[in-house]
């Protein structure tokens, strides 16, 4: 039975190490920029902005519509006759008088007499009259439909188009570069949660150490009580250290698990998936080569954004250019019309806005606009600068003291065998051993607490030069 209870707990503990996956830094970089929420945006907004870019390169094509329309008017039109009555029956009435009077002279050679041109101008003027309309005819119905195909082709439009490809091309370039920064941005954030579990794998590991010790200790005083050597409240105070270390060990084991939940998080994993990271916090400092040259995404997306504000200037001037377009139209249904227009038509058409108040208000704009991409630059270059000369004095100052604390360390080393041995021959007490076994438990904390901050400060200095990727060389 003992056996077999034996063989399940290796079964599992050997399950658990096949299928709890050890993640490098390197791979928990890679597999953020592949899952991370921040990168897949941006990298969403850059297929926007592409998809864009590749639409604005066909606004010079020609644009066909199709115009269709029902319309229904309150009454058909209609002819107004009546208005004009007047007019038609007088000249009618005189054209008659006229053309009698005319035909009389060609055959008799005088005129007719007023009299016989009064009865002709009256007689004619009577005829008309009763026989013209009382109504007013319609000429349409009262609904119609019609529809047809406009084309527009631009042939000039001030270099609109062409401007609004360039600011679609470098709206990609931004994109492109908040993409990088985001990448940069992730993988430097996951370098820091990195360090923060290897720190606590370190603090782990010398806390385990620890608590061996203080476990010997309450062994040797449990001894010392037994045979009356030292008193029941110094074999307590042994006891309680050696809660107090498997206190602080869970502690740390907690704020472990803790992390690697945030650094899981990070990655775009599953909080429920196995990983476990090993490594610990090399005992060295290493500094890298210092480099003048910055290749930062922020300055790479605010000078996208500076070209971008130029081509906003050139579009706003092009406003004040003239348009031009090749049009055409056919209709296709049009037996209904009021009108009958003709089946087709082809034309030039310009467009020119002469007067718009608030043109040069937009130029001014457009142009400081350009001045304050120019200062945000000039303004990021110098914290560029700034951050990397002060990174660069952090890791020396943190080198020196990471030394110093590793001498201090070493120190408190040679001071717990001392204490401990004069302990066993009677000259302190189980209390001293224990107090030294905190101090030399908390120089070793200060001393990765300083070990950690110096890399820190070095993944700091690579993700201000832009190349956050470059701290996988010094860190496994």
């Amino acid at each position: 039975m003992s056996i077999k209870k034996t063989s399940v707990s290796l079964f599992l503990m050997l399950s658990a190490k096949i299928f709890c996956q050890q993640f490098s830094l390197k791979y928990c970089m890679e597999k953020a920029q592949q899952n991370n929420t921040a990168v897949k945006l941006a990298e969403q907004s850059l297929e926007t902005r592409q998809k864009l870019l590749e639409s604005s390169k066909n606004n010079g094509l020609p644009k066909l519509d199709l115009l269709a329309g029902y319309n229904y008017i309150g009454e058909p039109l209609r002819v107004n006759l009546q208005q004009v009555k007047d007019g038609i029956v007088e000249g009618s009435a005189n054209q008659a008088v006229y053309s009698a009077n005319t035909a009389y002279q060609q055959i008799t050679g005088n005129p007719l007499s007023q009299q016989v041109q009064n009865v002709i101008y009256q007689t004619s003027k009577d005829i008309i009259s009763a026989v013209y309309p009382d109504y007013n005819p319609e000429i349409t119905k009262q609904s119609y439909f019609l529809a047809g195909l406009v084309v527009r082709q631009p042939i000039y439009l001030g270099g609109k188009l062409k401007s609004s490809r360039k600011l679609s091309e470098e709206q990609v370039k931004s994109s492109e570069a908040n993409l990088q920064s985001s990448k940069d941005l992730t993988a430097y954030n996951i370098t820091l949660q990195y360090l923060q579990v290897m720190y606590l794998n370190s603090m782990i590991d010398k806390q385990k150490s620890s608590l061996e010790s203080l476990q010997k200790n309450e062994m040797y005083a449990g001894n010392l009580l037994k045979a009356e050597i030292i008193a029941p409240y110094q074999k307590n105070w042994a006891d309680i250290a050696r809660m107090q270390g498997e206190t602080n060990l869970k502690n740390l084991t907690t704020e472990k698990e803790n992390a690697l939940f945030i650094l899981k998080d990070m990655m775009g994993i599953p909080l429920d998936e196995p990983v476990e990271i090993t490594e610990m916090l090399k005992e060295s400092a290493e500094f890298p080569v210092f480099s003048s040259q910055s290749v930062n995404a922020d300055v790479k997306f605010l000078q996208s954004k500076k070209a971008e504000a130029e081509t906003g200037l050139d579009i706003t001037k092009s406003l004040s250019r003239p348009n031009i377009f090749a049009i055409g139209n056919v209709q296709f249904f049009r037996k209904d019309l009021p009108v009958i227009t003709p089946p087709w038509l082809v034309g030039i058409e310009l467009q020119w806005t002469l007067f718009d108040p608030e043109r040069r208000s937009r130029n001014l704009a457009s142009q400081s606009l350009v001045k304050e991409a120019d200062l945000l630059i000039e303004q990021k270059h110098k914290s560029v600068n700034l951050a990397a000369k002060i990174a660069e004095n952090k890791m020396m100052s943190l080198k020196q003291q990471s030394e110093t604390l590793d001498a201090s360390r070493k120190q408190a080393y040679q001071t717990t065998v001392m204490v401990r041995k004069r302990m066993e021959n009677s000259l302190s007490s189980v209390k001293d051993v224990n107090d030294v076994l905190q101090l030399q438990y908390e120089t070793e904390k200060l001393y990765y607490t300083s070990l950690v901050a110096y890399q820190t400060a070095l993944a700091t200095y690579f993700y201000i030069i832009g190349k956050p990727e470059n701290i996988t060389t010094y860190i496994p």
